[in-house]
């Protein structure tokens, strides 16, 4: 049963069901009939209004705790207009929204990769996943100057943050000025705010509702990252703990148990932190972040100043509260995924559990749904150490012959059929189906299962088998050849692991690893002591990558200080201009040239498509980043079958490929 929250009788409700109760009673003639009092100010706001609200918040407006919805929206609301081809309709108030988490202070498993949890992070514009272009959102228009140096954004007047608050461009010269360019708080600026000379780009702010991003020279993607692009920071709830904005900032750490002023005001800013030690500082998202219960669940109201509506002109979110419930582990959580004991609590379950989901849903009285991937492969990937401290690894693994063995040792269709459920195919990683780039015939390079050509291979590289024919031997020591890796706690099952390794070890290849905290996978990786790195298969979208780095087209294959696989001195060697790291193969360069141009080429290009190409069919020739089939089904980054409760309404049509759904226009239909 899922769970759900019983909405309570509104002023009005009480008010009716006392005169009955009064007008029952017996005895006495009739009261005069007395005149209807005049409708107090509030409700005649309420009832003059232009757009509707929640039930649920009626009496603030009518106490004066809230002003009138049309007073708290936008002039030009984001109007969100229920699409019927995807599954979607005009919605209707009220409800619980009850996912499981297993870290009190993140959304459900999955909604961390901002598919769709509560806690979403508005940005300038959203990526429309059923259209494939960019729609407005906080900005209600953008222009880019014929030189490509400058991009214009013209904010939507009247969005307020979750405290009433208006954005404005006050709030982007404070994140800019006060927090970008101060080194304490930001040592180093990303590269995608810095011209091609390294000088960061220009703020200039316009008016209170509109600025410009401006470079020094051409920056062809300017305008890709709008999706994720938000250059603001709650100027009036922040400058609390800024130095430069009052002089009681060390205090006011201190008394929060930080030794210095930046601790604690990146506490209340920065990441998913602000939910541990801010959890009052200002959103722009659809719920409001609640507090802890003794139990770890954080129950989250809507946030009233959300600046979104839909076609009727009723103010969203439709889901009045947004529950995370903890739960003790990943299997506690499956378990009760599979139950049913939670209306949202199966939107992420593991794609393995999908026969259990589909034998229970008619009796727990939810759906399965299976999306489209969104990857670049199946949930594994891996790429060798091509820099190792280890001079015969490190030739062995920049040997073709060595990468192809491997792939040949695989049998795909198998781990498919046991991982996969039979749904994906062997293939290696290729950009997900919306790059413009992407063809059909892309990633079927030594895919097949060839254990008698890696043999071969393994051969000519002179990996003998020991006199029993056990193992292959190190010609430089003639000792079994083990390599030794690890594998993250995040993301990864040891299962696929344990399938992989077997089939190395039938051509006499050990591969040993262990499945640790995924900090330490990182500090070890980055530290160069891993014969493997290891981690998913997904990535950011074609308009991310271009502007900002596409991690799996070029070492090293992920983000340089998170997940890394291989390469890192490469990557540090071509983003040093030479001057530090270790300069890569004639290939790699020839790689990062591929990169360079493809970055300062406009998106959509013939040119920039023709790079794109390029950039992956060498990444296929050459088998440096590798995966076991096509994508998985999933939502976001998450392998993931979907089982929500059938009174969860406006999930999109899977088969429309239009993406998972919008936490805004959910809502619940008993």
């Amino acid at each position: 049963m899922a769970f759900r929250r019983a909405r309570g009788l509104t002023p009005f409700i009480v008010m009716l069901l006392t005169a009955l109760a009064l007008a029952g009673c017996g005895g006495g003639a009739p009261a005069e009939e007395a005149e209807a009092p005049e409708p107090a100010p509030m409700e005649d706001a309420m009832q003059d209004s232009r757009y509707n609200q929640s039930p649920m918040l009626n009496q603030r407006v009518m106490d004066g705790t809230l002003p009138p919805v049309d007073e708290r929206l936008p002039l030009n609301p984001v109007v969100i207009t229920p699409r019927a081809d995807l599954g979607e309709s005009v919605g209707k108030y009220g409800g619980t929204l009850a996912v499981m988490a297993i870290d009190p202070n993140y959304d459900a498993f999955g909604a961390e990769w901002g598919d769709g949890g509560g806690y979403v992070n508005e940005s300038l514009a959203t990526f429309d996943l059923a259209d494939r272009v960019f729609t407005e959102n906080i900005a209600e228009s953008w222009s880019v100057n014929d030189d490509l140096t400058e991009l214009t954004v013209n904010l939507r007047e009247g969005v307020r943050w979750s405290d009433g608050n208006a954005l404005t461009t006050d709030d982007i010269a404070f994140w800019w000025n006060d927090i970008m360019l101060n080194e304490t708080l930001t040592p180093s600026i990303p590269a995608y705010f810095k011209s091609a000379d390294g000088e960061p780009m220009a703020v200039n702010v316009i008016d209170d509702y509109t600025f410009s991003l401006q470079y020094s020279s051409r920056y062809a993607a300017i305008a890709d990252r709008l999706s994720s692009l938000q250059p603001w920071a709650p100027k009036a709830y922040l400058t609390t703990w800024h130095p430069d904005y009052s002089d009681n900032a060390a205090a006011v750490a201190t008394e929060e148990g930080f030794a210095e002023w930046y601790e604690a005001f990146l506490a209340h800013y920065a990441g998913r932190a602000f939910i541990i030690y801010g959890p009052d500082r200002p959103i722009l998202g659809p719920y409001i972040v609640g507090p802890l219960d003794s139990v770890g669940t954080r129950l989250s109201e809507r946030n009233p100043f959300y600046w979104k509506v839909d076609s009727d002109g009723n103010q969203l979110p439709y889901i009045d509260y947004y529950e995370r419930v903890l739960v003790g582990s990943r299997e506690i959580l499956e378990a009760k995924a599979i139950t049913g004991d939670y209306n949202f609590g199966g939107a992420w379950a593991d794609l393995a559990n999908y026969p259990l989901l589909q034998e229970n849903a008619e009796a727990a009285g939810y759906t399965v749904r299976l999306y489209p991937g969104q990857n670049w492969g199946g949930s594994v990937s891996w790429a060798w150490n091509y820099t190792s401290k280890d001079p015969f690894l490190k030739e062995l693994f920049n040997d073709l012959r060595w990468r192809r063995a491997m792939s040949l040792a695989l049998d795909r269709e198998a781990y498919n059929q046991v991982f996969n459920l039979g749904l994906t195919e062997p293939r290696q990683a290729v950009p997900p189906p919306d790059w413009s780039f992407r063809e059909e015939t892309m990633g079927y390079t030594d895919v097949e299962f060839d254990p008698d050509t890696a043999n071969a291979l393994l051969d000519e590289l002179g990996l003998a088998w020991d006199a029993n024919e056990e193992w292959r031997t190190r010609p430089d020591t003639g000792e079994q050849f083990i390599l030794f890796t690890e594998i993250g706690s995040e993301g990864h099952r040891a299962g696929e692991w344990d399938f992989i390794t077997s089939q190395w070890r039938d051509v006499g290849i050990e591969v040993k690893y262990k499945q640790v905290d995924h900090a330490l996978y990182a500090q070890h990786l980055l530290a160069n002591d891993l014969d493997i790195g290891t981690w998913g298969a997904g990535g950011p979208s074609e308009a991310v990558s271009h502007a900002v780095f596409p991690i799996r087209l070029v070492p090293p294959w992920h983000w340089r200080t998170c997940c890394a696989l291989a390469g890192i001195a490469w990557y540090d060697w071509w983003e040093s201009g030479g001057e530090a790291g270790e300069e890569p193969p004639e290939v790699i360069q020839e790689l990062y040239g591929l990169l360079d141009e493809w970055q300062d080429e406009p998106i959509g290009t013939a040119r920039y498509k023709e790079l794109g190409k390029a950039m992956v069919a060498l990444n296929e020739e050459n088998h440096w980043w590798n995966v076991m089939t096509s994508p998985s089904p999933g939502i976001s980054h998450a392998i993931a079958a979907s089982a929500v409760d059938n009174s969860v309404k406006n999930l999109r049509l899977p088969e429309k490929d239009g993406g998972w759904w919008l936490i805004e226009l959910l809502y619940i239909d008993e």
